[in-house]
């Protein structure tokens, strides 16, 4: 993913004095965070000798004895690496967390539906499937995907900005 929640626990884990390595299939470090963000992680990555690869990624992984192979490959090249160690962390996103919105979809007026017309445009969402709906619905951030929170704001904005 390359945001922070990546980066977080890899911190942690430096901190606790684990012997780490991140390994990305990006072309640089954490591409999801800015620069101002990216300094702070770099520091403690080098403090702690955390090793940083990139295009590559993490292809598989098995037992071996008391250990993990963790089967390094390239989205560009034949080719494939392993490591012998104690444990793999992967961060790869996280799933919706959208039960709310389904639960209370039903007593929506626009039954979460947005008009994409009218969003492109900077109109006032007007969809109408239920009369009797109590209030427009809309599904944003992590009830979509993994996303980062500016993403939801300016979900948010785009919608609620003319109401």
């Amino acid at each position: 993913n390359g945001g922070h929640q990546g980066m977080q626990a890899a911190e942690y884990l430096a901190e606790a004095g684990s012997t780490l390595e991140i390994v990305s299939p990006e072309r640089f470090f954490a591409p999801e965070m800015g620069g101002l963000n990216h300094v702070p992680y770099a520091e403690i990555f080098q403090r702690h000798g955390v090793r940083i690869t990139i295009n590559r990624r993490l292809i598989g992984a098995r037992r071996e004895g008391n250990q993990l192979a963790a089967i390094i490959g390239s989205d560009y090249i034949d080719i494939q690496e392993e490591r012998l160690v104690d444990q793999i962390v992967v961060e790869h996103g996280t799933l919706p967390l959208d039960e709310i919105y389904f639960e209370l979809k039903p007593a929506s007026s626009n039954g979460g539906e947005v008009d994409y017309r009218a969003l492109i445009h900077g109109q006032a969402q007007a969809v109408q499937r239920n009369p009797q709906g109590q209030y427009q619905l809309y599904r944003l951030g992590d009830a979509v995907s993994s996303r980062n929170i500016h993403a939801a704001i300016y979900d948010a904005l785009r919608l609620c900005k003319d109401i």
